[in-house]
């Protein structure tokens, strides 16, 4: 980023891959997200006194994220496509099992640089919750919270400044990176 400060401004095409998927679906329109991702402190004392405090990420967090959803996506991330329903039925309950998935994002700071972000391994951690408000002049976005898990390599979250980036591949990477985000994609070759 050349010494530039990034300032996360906004979200845009954010994607959701669901597991046993090879491509990603557009998750709707984003109002905000926030992030948190854990750590854990790890103290060693010597006569009673610490001597040494190493913090480490844990690789889980929560993202809440406010949006405007495809309803398709919407019943498939609650688990409300059951096979026992006529076509066209959707239902919320005890048989309804919330579905693992990734998701990824580009955000941009307030001239228009663009970092990519990566949650490769979610799944929601709420129920159904929705306001319906007669004679509203906004319509309400959806708020959810997501769980943030490791993935096989122990890390929840990633991210690329698109301008750090391999000159030549930073195409091929942002649309692998936007559709179908995984480990092996970011994996380095002296690894």
């Amino acid at each position: 980023m050349n010494n530039k400060v990034f300032s996360e401004y906004e979200i845009k095409e954010m994607s959701i891959r669901f597991e046993q998927e090879e491509e990603s679906h557009r998750a709707g329109c984003v109002g905000s997200v926030e992030e948190t991702l854990n750590s854990k402190t790890i103290t060693k004392k010597c006569e009673g006194i610490e001597s040494v405090v190493a913090v480490k990420g844990t690789g889980t967090g929560e993202v809440k994220v406010s949006i405007h959803m495809s309803y398709e996506i919407y019943n498939k991330i609650y688990g409300m496509n059951l096979e026992t329903l006529i076509k066209g039925v959707v239902a919320y309950g005890q048989n309804s099992i919330h579905k693992r998935f990734a998701i990824t994002g580009k955000v941009y700071d307030e001239e228009g640089n663009c970092k990519l972000k990566a949650y490769p391994n979610c799944i929601l951690k709420d129920g159904v919750s929705r306001k319906i408000e007669n004679g509203a002049e906004e319509i309400a976005e959806i708020e959810m919270t997501i769980s943030i898990n490791p993935d096989e390599e122990g890390n929840g979250m990633y991210e690329a400044y698109i301008s750090d980036l391999d000159e030549g591949k930073e195409e091929t990477l942002v649309d692998e990176w936007m559709t179908n985000f995984k480990y092996d994609l970011v994996k380095s070759i002296a690894a």
